[in-house]
């Protein structure tokens, strides 16, 4: 049986997470919303809706409606400028996945759309055999079901299965889908909590791939 990776995609596959804040503190200026990093930080790895819900209950509503008109072309300018900028250790572990009959899913909090726009301006896009993007899923990540779905793409027989993410919410996401997970840092740091909710933590996916090829993670 083939083995199953799913990847996270923002802060574990794209450095991409510092253009959102960067695109979202933007809008919030124009818009003279009381917005920063630290209620940021809080919803990484979360849905847009999760997101969004959250700015509802601390700012005037008036202001997050058209925020959220905004923020789309701010967004768009930020992520589709270039290609994204590359994690560490990215392509040699898909190079190698993808040449030793790994299967591989992308599972993101990020709408479908921007995910495969994304994969497709870094030419990443070959590399998989399935996206799933949290636009598709009724309950975002910490909730499994983004996790669950994302092994139901893959219609065949699988053995064992790894989740690769940089975020608690993503980490919690995992272990309720009764998946191991392996975290690789981005912007949050692992705290006792998180840990012992991990199979192992990564300094890169550099890391990954060596621990992969040793046979000590899948």
């Amino acid at each position: 049986m083939n083995k199953l990776i799913i990847f996270d995609m923002d802060g574990l596959m794209f450095d991409t997470e510092p253009l959102y804040y960067k695109a979202n503190q933007k809008t919030a200026d124009k818009l003279d919303i009381p917005f920063d990093y630290s209620f940021y930080e809080r919803y990484i790895g979360a849905s847009e809706k999760d997101f969004f819900n959250a700015m509802y209950a601390h700012f005037e509503k008036s202001k997050v409606d058209q925020f959220i008109i905004d923020s789309v072309e701010d967004l768009k300018t930020a992520l589709f400028a270039s290609p994204p900028v590359l994690k560490e250790g990215l392509k040699e572990l898909l190079d190698y996945l993808h040449s030793n009959g790994f299967k591989t899913v992308v599972a993101s909090s990020s709408e479908k759309k921007v995910v495969l726009q994304l994969l497709k301006n870094a030419d990443f896009f070959h590399y998989f055999d399935g996206v799933i993007g949290g636009d598709e899923v009724a309950n975002s990540k910490p909730h499994p079901e983004i996790f669950e779905k994302a092994r139901e793409l893959i219609k065949e027989d699988v053995g064992p299965v790894l989740v690769l993410e940089d975020s608690v919410n993503g980490i919690k996401a995992a272990n309720a889908a009764g998946f191991p997970v392996v975290m690789v840092p981005d912007l949050i740091e692992p705290d006792s909590e998180t840990e012992k909710l991990t199979l192992d933590i990564c300094h890169d996916l550099h890391e990954v791939l060596i621990k992969i090829k040793s046979e000590k993670l899948i």
